[in-house]
């Protein structure tokens, strides 16, 4: 699906919000791409964001989910909107046991009210492109 920006300087408001979330700058997620209505960003692993077996904790990985379809979201918003998450539909496919971990947030459905998100995870580098992560969004205009 192809989407317009409601506002001509969407990318860099997408970076303005990113950077003013705490949990962002506290896990280093770092911001890739931004369209409009797609975006995606890097988790990179440190010692902190991994459970018992090595491998990243779902939490981290589940706020990865939530920047990258957050910030899909808002790039497609008006001025003087902004977003809250309400719902979250997501599934575990494997682990995750690379260095760096990929999110890929895309809308699917702008309502005037929800915006339908959906957000991939992979493991990277990964010939395969093998998802690890697979997560349904829903975010509140507000």
């Amino acid at each position: 699906m192809v989407f317009e920006p409601r506002k001509e300087n969407y990318r860099e408001a997408v970076r303005s919000l990113f950077k003013s979330i705490p949990i962002h700058r506290f896990l280093d997620i770092r911001l890739d791409e931004i369209q409009p209505g797609y975006v995606s960003a890097f988790l990179k692993k440190r010692p902190e964001l991994l459970q018992q077996h090595g491998y990243f904790q779902a939490g981290a990985l589940i706020t990865l989910a939530d920047a990258v379809a957050g910030a899909a979201a808002y790039s497609l918003m008006a001025e003087g909107e902004n977003i809250l998450s309400v719902n979250f539909a997501v599934s575990l496919l494997r682990p995750a046991r690379s260095d760096e971990i990929r999110g890929e947030g895309r809308v699917i459905k702008a309502g005037r009210r929800l915006y339908f998100c959906e957000t991939n995870l992979f493991n990277e580098p990964d010939e395969t492109r093998e998802k690890i992560m697979a997560a349904t969004i829903t975010l509140a205009v507000i």
